[in-house]
């Protein structure tokens, strides 16, 4: 295992994924649209955002976007987790939670307090999530009309 900053060249390569990421992560809330995809982790990374990845030979089999938003309720400067993708064929082997908690080390470096991230309704993801000690904070709901 290696986990690394990625480099510009691989963070280019991995935008290349955002449909897809997107797609998956919003459990098809979201469709896959390459242009409304692709606005979110490059304003991040312009931020001072990067992409954490995790290295199998030479090859990235997974990342973590990790930057930071203003919070007004708490009117704080927070972690952020924007985006978090292992490759289908490389799930279900610690991968995600390796990850994570390099971004949480590195957040605590940075002297972050907490972090938050975003997750859809029956995404399988939130049982990780909540493994690692995330809880619901809002809910966010609507209707169609």
């Amino acid at each position: 295992m290696r986990i690394r900053n990625a480099t510009d060249y691989e963070c280019k390569k991995i935008l290349t994924y955002a449909s897809t990421v997107i797609k998956e992560s919003t459990m098809g809330f979201v469709k896959e649209d390459i242009s409304a995809s692709l606005q979110m982790m490059p304003k991040i990374l312009a931020d001072g955002g990067y992409y954490l990845v995790y290295m199998d030979d030479q090859m990235i089999v997974g990342w973590v976007g990790v930057g930071q938003s203003y919070n007004y309720f708490t009117d704080e400067v927070e972690g952020l987790i924007p985006e978090l993708y292992v490759l289908p064929k490389y799930r279900k082997q610690g991968i995600a939670h390796a990850l994570l908690e390099h971004a949480f080390a590195r957040l605590k470096e940075a002297h972050f307090k907490k972090v938050q991230l975003n997750v859809f309704s029956g995404n399988p993801a939130k049982y990780l999530y909540e493994k690692l000690g995330f809880h619901d904070v809002s809910t966010l709901m609507e209707k169609e009309l």
